[in-house]
């Protein structure tokens, strides 16, 4: 019969340790062992007999350990610290995943009593024909287009940055465009400034609008369906009564943002008056 293999450790070993000290198992332990190692009488029996009732002593004896291990549970505090278990720790190399989010860049907000001082500064180094400053204020991609009129097309004159600085020694003619009777507008870089870049007149501007339209010269806001992401600003002479306002004339700066640095830099200098 099976009984007849039980023994006592085998049958405390069964029973879990819940939250018991490994010593206080091992007290209980000894004590049931030796309390059954104890000399019994055997009854008048069989030994089959004796060992079925050796078994049940194990039996009871299990019974009263499961009996103090239920009651040392219930008793155990609910907040009681239970031990985390330890991860392993990284190794170099290992792919951790972040949780963090991207950090994107900040855009430069536009401040517009600063783009206007730094137009009154490109208007002083037109003045004074300084290259290394107006160079140092043109897009580094773009580059910056120069249009003696009120209108920019592919054809429209353009320099990189790192020409402006030699613009003026440069001895090629260029077509700039067209004036009165369609004619031609060929001159050099230094013909045009002197012609036309009369800028002079400008440091006592009637008006100066800055990323605003001037509704009285183009009502349709010409230039910025051109360059739709620029900021303008605008220097703005009125016209006299004796000519009925017709010799008007305005200097538009067209600034872009920098790629590189984010700063407003020019990519366009425009010029306004009538045309008959």
């Amino acid at each position: 019969m099976n009984d007849n293999h039980i023994t006592p450790d085998s049958e405390l070993n069964t029973f879990p340790a819940h939250r018991m000290t490994e010593e206080t198992q091992h007290r209980l332990h000894q004590n049931i062992m030796k309390a059954l190692e104890e000399p019994v009488a055997p009854p008048k029996r069989s030994r089959t007999n004796w060992s079925k009732a050796r078994t049940s002593l194990v039996a009871i004896a299990a019974l009263f350990i499961l009996t103090i291990l239920s009651i040392n549970l219930l008793n155990t505090p609910s907040n009681t610290a239970v031990e985390e278990p330890v991860l392993p720790a990284e190794q170099p190399g290992d792919l951790v995943p972040s949780t963090a989010p991207e950090e994107q860049p900040e855009e430069t907000p536009f401040d517009p009593a600063a783009l206007e001082q730094q137009a009154h500064e490109i208007l002083e180094a037109l003045n004074n024909r300084d290259m290394e400053i107006l160079a140092s204020n043109v897009h580094s991609q773009k580059g910056i287009q120069f249009s003696p009129y009120y209108s920019v097309s592919d054809s429209t004159v353009t320099f990189q940055q790192n020409e402006v600085s030699v613009l003026l020694s440069d001895s090629e003619t260029y077509l700039w465009g067209y004036g009165e009777a369609n004619t031609e507008i060929r001159l050099t870089p230094a013909g045009y400034f002197e012609e036309y870049l009369q800028v002079e007149r400008f440091f006592e501007a009637d008006e100066v609008f800055v990323d605003a339209p001037n509704t009285e010269l183009d009502p349709s806001n010409y230039l910025k369906s051109v360059f739709p992401d620029a900021k303008i600003v605008e220097f703005y002479h009125a016209g006299t009564e004796q000519y009925s306002g017709l010799d008007y004339r305005s200097l538009n700066l067209v600034f872009e943002q920098d790629n590189a640095t984010s700063d407003w830099k020019l990519v366009a200098i425009i010029d306004n008056l009538f045309t008959p």
